[in-house]
């Protein structure tokens, strides 16, 4: 693959995860504020149903790009970084990230469930 389209899909991964933490937030401290304030109406629905395609749709461009980003990450990251210090950095980020990603679906579905859209 040449370098260039790697760059590119990596800075569109990058992107993802970006939405996709930003998004997190939204609905974590949306879910958080409701929970104290218990009146709603069908306006907080929509919001959460235009969060949850946010939040799929940034999980699913993460996967998508990190999949082709860890196909080519011996030749395009690891071997430019190896000596380099740059190892124990990228593990550290990734396990900052997948921590953060894994507290966001599960902060994600409990919300979704409790303020999303109700079957009708």
């Amino acid at each position: 693959m040449p370098a260039s389209v790697m760059v590119i899909l990596n800075y569109f991964h990058d992107i993802a995860v970006a939405l996709l933490a930003s998004n997190i937030l939204v609905v974590y401290y949306l879910g958080r504020w409701l929970d104290k304030h218990p009146q709603r109406d069908r306006m907080i629905e929509n919001v959460f149903a235009k969060l949850s395609r946010v939040t799929w749709g940034a999980l699913t461009f993460v996967i998508l790009f990190g999949a082709v980003r860890a196909y080519f990450f011996m030749e395009m990251e690891w071997n430019p970084a190896a000596g380099k210090g740059q190892i124990a950095s990228l593990a550290v980020k990734h396990v900052v990230l997948v921590a953060i990603t894994l507290f966001g679906i599960l902060a994600h579905l409990k919300y979704q469930k409790k303020y999303g859209k109700k079957a009708t």
